[in-house]
């Protein structure tokens, strides 16, 4: 008898752009056992980002969808019923149907207009749709550098948070410097100069 066990994405949630967020499970037989670990997926190369913890709603349905489908095509399998008859297995396979659909739908739901708003602006500027906040490996250096071909003096350590705060700042240059303030994720102040910025591009 032949197994087949190893690694593989599952739990899609919360697309912007070109950008998914899924989670790598091991697994036995293409059913999901444990997580290991989530990542931003570019769709268009399938370039990964690993974040920097694992993403709760994408675990639950990495989980919670292949397991589903198994389980509603054995009860479709091993179901008799006669005509006009309701059975417990019925309603079982049109309880799991609805949860499969309210998956999607809730994941829709639970997005952060926000943090969506930051994603397009990366994928703009750098072409994936991803919160430099999520990630594992900080995107500072290239914030930094596509900053720095648009400035004539050099760059000090904290530019970003000096064009936060400078309600002359040009476009450009707020967004860059509101995606270079996500790569500092302990600094709950200047996250929240950052989402306050984003009414000066509205």
């Amino acid at each position: 008898m032949i197994f087949i066990w190893g690694k593989r994405s599952y739990g899609s949630v919360d697309r912007v752009g070109n950008a998914v967020i899924k989670t790598v499970f091991g697994h036995f037989w293409y059913l999901p056992l444990f997580p290991m670990a989530s990542y931003y997926v570019n769709l268009k190369n399938n370039a990964v980002f690993e974040l920097n913890r694992l993403h709760k709603l994408s675990a639950l349905f990495g989980y919670l969808r292949p397991w589903l489908v198994v389980i509603f095509i054995f009860l479709l399998v091993n179901h008799h019923a006669s005509v006009n008859q309701v059975t417990p297995g019925m309603l079982a396979m049109a309880l799991m149907l609805l949860v499969f659909v309210a998956s999607y739908l809730l994941d829709k739901k639970l997005r952060d207009p926000r943090v969506g708003k930051l994603r397009n602006l990366m994928e703009r500027h750098f072409g994936v749709a991803l919160d430099p906040h999520a990630c594992m490996v900080s995107l500072q250096i290239e914030i930094n550098e596509k900053m720095q071909e648009t400035s004539t003096g050099r760059l000090d350590d904290s530019w970003h948070t000096q064009v936060l705060k400078d309600p002359f700042a040009d476009k450009q240059s707020v967004e860059l410097a509101m995606l270079r303030a996500r790569c500092d994720q302990h600094d709950k102040p200047l996250q929240k100069l950052v989402f306050d910025n984003l009414q000066r591009l509205a």
